[in-house]
């Protein structure tokens, strides 16, 4: 995986170029690459469920803070699971709120807002009679700018991997909730307490010293002083992380002297890794079909005699 800082140092190389003005310029000409890349197609990768909880007699909703755009609602119910129709027209929608009418099982769900997650709202109906049923909101993500720096300060001392614990404790360091959706590396070395070199998301920050992670830490260590990386990456595939920083890469030699074709050396890479994540990743749900290599014969069944 490579996080924002990495990207943006190797870009700096590729362009020869590391004063801070034209770090910049590589900033933006890489996120107008990540944007694009992200808005391709409607990748798998960037569908993620976040959860609301209803209000009773509360109709409407804000959608969460990192919605594109939502692709499915469902609710629980005491342990049953409804998934209301999205409403197909605003005139649909008015006609079935002409009379105010309460229940906890939902039929219909309607977007206000269009395409923002800011000023998104979801609207559920019948209006929740309830509070407290979770609402499951299957949504593409909204992209972020890659710009948050690694940040190291401080060591690691505890990483629990057993069943169920998914919490980091650090000595020295100054986490903030912020840092929650960066991905933390601990660094492996030969110690018999030291990190396995794998990345992990942080799914929350509990204090400046304690961080939960998605997934249980490979292996217990504790009374360690371990260093750490919390990083940002890329929404992309991790095979594709580099993809943005080439086609900045590629933007600079294209306003600048290139008399060793390093304008088409990095449009040609960039190119390269754009139809392959295209290829690698357009069927749902990451699955591939296999090409055998065989020619398949196809055989007209009207000409097969049966005996």
């Amino acid at each position: 995986m490579k996080s924002y800082t990495t990207g943006r140092n190797l870009a700096g190389v590729w362009t020869k170029n590391t004063n801070t003005s034209n770090l910049s310029y590589l900033d933006q000409t890489a996120n107008d690459a990540y944007r694009h890349l992200c808005a391709l197609k409607d990748w798998s990768f960037l569908e993620q469920l976040r959860t609301i909880s209803t209000i009773g007699n509360q109709q409407f909703y804000p959608a969460p803070w990192d919605c594109a755009r939502v692709k499915e609602i469902s609710v629980l119910v005491n342990n049953i699971t409804y998934t209301p129709k999205l409403s197909p027209s605003r005139e649909h929608w008015d006609q079935l709120n002409l009379s105010k009418f309460t229940s906890d099982i939902p039929e219909w769900y309607f977007i206000f807002g269009g395409n923002s997650g800011a000023g998104m709202r979801i609207g559920l109906w019948p209006t929740p009679a309830s509070s407290g049923n979770t609402i499951n909101v299957t949504q593409k993500c909204r992209v972020v700018d890659l710009q948050f720096a690694d940040y190291t300060t401080g060591t690691i001392t505890t990483a629990a991997s057993a069943s169920g614990l998914t919490t980091v404790t650090g000595s020295g360091t100054s986490w903030t909730a912020g840092q929650a959706g960066l991905w933390m590396q601990i660094t492996p070395t030969a110690a018999s307490s030291a990190g396995d070199g794998q990345w992990y998301l942080v799914t929350g920050v509990t204090n400046s010293t304690t961080l939960v992670l998605a997934n249980q830490y490979s292996a217990d260590f504790s009374g360690a002083s371990a260093n750490y990386i919390l990083a940002q990456m890329p929404l992309l595939p991790e095979d594709f992380h580099d993809t943005p920083w080439k086609r900045a890469a590629q933007g600079y030699w294209g306003k600048e002297s290139d008399d060793e074709g390093r304008y088409d050396k990095f449009k040609a890479a960039a190119d390269k890794d754009e139809g392959d994540l295209i290829r690698t990743w357009s069927a749902p749900g990451g699955d591939f079909v296999i090409d055998t290599g065989d020619d398949p014969q196809i055989i007209n069944p009207n000409l097969v005699i049966r005996l």
